[in-house]
């Protein structure tokens, strides 16, 4: 088990666990510039870093400005121990590392003068070749003669399966391992196709995703494959391994008129399983009455499909892995990872396509930046665009909001999607208010760069909207549309820079939990009066909390 830590925000109660698997890890308040995000306005842009050193990891401080506390201790450099607890403004960060295996000291003895080596894949030496002229004649010679060539043969398995094995290792490519063993398959056994059926992933239903054959030349054609559902389907029921020598006067496989009807003289077929279910089968025919299938052809196949099982299903592992850390990675540019963690657990709990729900929208916008931008230069515009959305992301993320899109200088969140919540416009207008607070710092960090101050002004709406996977068959994007979303970004229109305007129904939503007032009424669609409209008084929101914090302590 790697090393980990256990990250919790002391008001919230909220936590996450870490990782320890990298060489190196930042912890800082910037979204673009740490691993570990922590979203607290007293968090320095990158506070700390934690860095592997031999069996164990050292944390550093970057200089931060509030500092950084092992155990209450103020901290430049510590070796991190199993226990130790970090503080970093209102987070605790306690790691936990499980103990190391035993450390082995090697002596320098020498090997003996007799040395015996022999690679795994050599194992058929191990069997001597006898001269049958040397054994004298008898029924008992003859089995032993018998007897020697069955281990020969058996160790000459073990020693295909051991190169198959090492073949297969590393290959997650499911034609290029279908590709291997077919070869072997046809190197050691006289048979002429060789098939490999797989179960879909929706029905269960078996689908060709291999088919060789010895001669390609006289190969039939791929569209229209003639195989024995007789076989399959009880290789399929009953989990094992099927051989018939002579299909023609098997009773088990009179009712297959494929076989009868290519004349076919044996058959082979041999599940390929999972730890918990059956993935599909091998198939192989052979079509000369002359070159019949055997018993040992039997083992071989057996042996074979095993190995082929676990590489199939290490490749279909590999391929969901894979999947699900490239969903990872482009939903987390707009979900918070708790949200991202539950979709991936439970996919089907998520709806795709659009569906009618309650939401609360925030529309956020940076006042007069489009005059601004036009007298600087495009890096520096872009720079500053940077710094502000590293700010802000982390504020929406931590209100359990999704990021829906960046509009220019503007950005649009969601809250209460993909799952329902009644705390969503509570949880808006609280992100509101620490956005607008987070522009202190912003412009604190914007004027040590020489660049120019900036100002917000925010509007929220609540109510039904459209929301669901919506674009062309080429590009999806996961948004909401609808008069609600609409009347929140009009609401952002008409807020002043560091105004926070939020409509009636989210106003009604949020109860008595902010300081509010009333400023304007605005005509809404589907409303013939008007509709009363108020400002957050973030301010006093910030001062009141302060109030309650102080008083808790």
């Amino acid at each position: 088990m790697p090393a980990k830590l256990v990250i919790k925000h002391s008001e919230t109660g909220k936590s996450f666990e870490f990782d320890l698997t990298r060489d190196e890890i930042h912890m800082g308040r910037a979204a673009d510039r740490n691993e570990i995000v922590l979203n607290e306005g007293q968090v320095s842009r990158q506070h700390a870093r934690i860095k592997r050193s031999g069996q164990g990891f050292t944390l550093l401080d970057l200089n931060s400005a509030n500092g950084t506390f092992i155990n209450g201790e103020r901290i430049k450099e510590h070796v991190l121990r199993p226990g130790d607890v970090v503080s970093i403004s209102k987070y605790t960060i306690e790691f936990n590392d499980t103990p190391t295996a035993p450390v082995i000291k090697y002596e320098e003895q020498k090997i003996g003068n007799t040395v015996l080596m022999r690679a795994p894949s050599e194992l058929a030496a191990v069997i001597p070749k006898m001269d049958q002229s040397l054994v004298a004649s008898g029924p008992t010679s003859k089995s032993l003669l018998e007897y020697v060539e069955v281990l020969r043969k058996k160790a000459e398995t073990l020693s295909r399966i051991y190169e198959l094995n090492q073949m297969l290792a590393s290959d997650f490519s499911q034609e290029d391992i279908f590709k291997k063993v077919s070869e072997m398959v046809f190197r050691l056994t006289p048979a002429d196709r060789f098939l490999v059926l797989l179960k879909d992933a929706d029905g269960g239903h078996l689908t060709t995703v291999a088919a060789e054959f010895r001669d390609p030349a006289s190969a039939e054609s791929r569209e229209h494959l003639t195989i024995s559902k007789t076989v399959v389907d009880r290789v399929m029921a009953e989990h094992v391994s099927l051989l018939s020598f002579d299909t023609h006067s098997d009773q088990r496989l009179v009712q297959a008129q494929s076989i009868v009807m290519q004349n076919i003289s044996s058959v082979m077929c041999a599940p390929l399983m999972s730890k918990n279910d059956v993935l599909g089968v091998v198939y192989v025919d052979c079509r000369e009455r002359l070159k019949l299938l055997k018993e040992e052809d039997l083992d071989l196949l057996n042996a074979v499909a095993a190995e082929t099982s676990i590489a199939v299903d290490n490749a279909l592992t590999h391929k969901r892995l894979l999947r699900e850390e490239l969903a990872r990675a482009k939903y987390r540019r707009f979900m918070p990872p708790h949200v991202v963690d539950e979709i991936l657990a439970s996919p089907n709990t998520l709806i795709l396509g659009g569906t009618n729900s309650c939401i609360t929208a925030l529309f956020s916008d940076i006042r007069g930046f489009t005059s601004m931008s036009e007298q600087l230069r495009p890096e520096v515009v872009v720079q500053i665009l940077n710094e502000y959305f590293a700010d802000m992301t982390p504020i929406v993320f931590a209100n359990d909001g999704l990021l829906d899109k960046f509009m220019g200088d503007g950005m649009m969140a969601l809250f209460g999607v993909p799952y329902a919540c009644d705390e969503a416009a509570s949880n808006a207008v609280r992100a509101a208010i620490q956005m607008q607070r987070r522009m202190t710092a912003v412009n604190e960090e914007l004027t040590a760069m020489g660049l120019s101050k900036i100002t917000i002004g925010i509007g929220i709406n609540t109510g039904t909207a459209t929301v669901g996977y919506i674009g062309s068959r080429d590009r999806t994007d996961y948004t909401a549309i609808g008069d609600t979303v609409n009347l929140a970004a009009r609401l952002e229109k008409r807020a002043d820079p560091g105004q926070i305007i939020i409509s009636r129904f989210t106003f009604e939503a949020i109860g008595d939990a902010f300081p509010v007032r009333p400023c304007d009424q605005i005509m809404v669609k589907g409303k013939q009066q008007p509709v009363q409209i108020y400002e957050v008084l973030w301010q006093e929101a910030i001062e009141s909390s302060i109030k309650r914090s102080t008083k808790t302590h």
